[in-house]
């Protein structure tokens, strides 16, 4: 696991004389060691179902081998994000949940760890395949960029949510006026988007254990495999970092990164207007994926 992040919080500004600040807790809390040589689950695309899954509880179902599925309602589906994990076992996974942040901070917690543990030692393993939520496109590319490390934003439109869900997602309004103070230091001030096409909600899935193999702007299929769970970035053991936000529509992320001297003027603006802008406003991921059931 690189160390270098760590030794470099709060002294990596861009720009002088600028504040130093803590990074945010992306991490599995220390509790669950890591496991060495951990197996690797194949990577695969499992065939969509026609119908409502049953509902299956980590207790009565070996996760290791339970067959994946999308969770159906109306038209509508939703798939777990982790393969092999039915959607009413992720509370069962998560490791660090959510915890918003006030408003210009990125911490404690802007989205939900999902741990995939040894059921007998509960040590947290690398390897599971990590799946699309929802159909969308590809809006961010992270290549192994602290905190996040290797990491993919997906982007649904709104509009293409079914009518009465985007209400139980609990969107924040979005300030009339920009936030302050902003806890982190943006070199380059956070651009100011118009949402004159719309919103769309924004899927981050980070510490995956390679750079997804895709390119902005590609389509992505609900269910088509992103990658595999690893602890790249800022984190202490493997685990999946899922964080929601909902903003103006075809925002590209090229890349971000923060807390760290190898960022980018661009990269840093980016985490900035990703995370502290007030534009990409946090939903809890947990409501997405309880609404399968609604």
């Amino acid at each position: 696991m690189p160390l270098a992040g760590f030794l470099l919080w709060g002294a990596i500004s861009c720009t002088p004389n600028l504040p130093a600040v803590t990074p945010p807790d992306f991490s599995v809390p220390p509790s669950s060691p890591v496991a060495l040589n951990s197996p690797t689950v194949q990577a695969g695309l499992p065939e969509p179902a026609a119908t409502l899954t049953e509902t299956v509880s980590a207790a009565e179902t070996d996760i290791s081998t339970a067959e994946p599925s999308p969770e159906t309602t109306a038209s509508f589906q939703i798939y777990s994000p982790l393969e092999g994990i039915e959607i009413p076992q992720l509370e069962g996974m998560i490791t660090n949940p959510f915890n918003p942040p006030p408003a210009g901070s990125d911490d404690p917690h802007a989205g939900v760890d999902l741990s995939d543990l040894l059921p007998d030692t509960q040590i947290a393993i690398a390897g599971r395949t990590v799946l699309a939520v929802l159909d969308g496109r590809v809006a961010g590319l992270i290549p192994d960029r602290f905190p996040y490390g290797n990491a993919i934003i997906l982007e649904t439109a709104l509009a293409d949510l079914p009518a009465g869900w985007v209400n139980s997602l609990q969107i924040p309004a979005m300030s009339d006026t920009p936030i302050t103070p902003i806890a982190l230091s943006c070199p380059q001030g956070i651009p100011d988007y118009e949402n004159t096409d719309g919103e769309s909600l924004y899927i981050l899935y980070a510490h995956l254990e390679q750079t997804p193999a895709l390119a902005m702007g590609d389509a992505v299929q609900i269910g088509q495999a992103l990658g595999t769970v690893g602890m790249s970035g800022n984190a202490l053991n493997p685990h999946l970092h899922v964080e929601m936000r909902v903003g103006p529509a075809g925002v590209p992320f090229n890349s971000m990164a923060h807390y760290d001297a190898s960022a980018s003027l661009d990269e840093m603006t980016s985490y900035c207007t990703w995370r502290v802008g007030g534009q990409f406003r946090l939903i809890d991921p947990m409501t997405l994926f309880m609404l399968h059931s609604n």
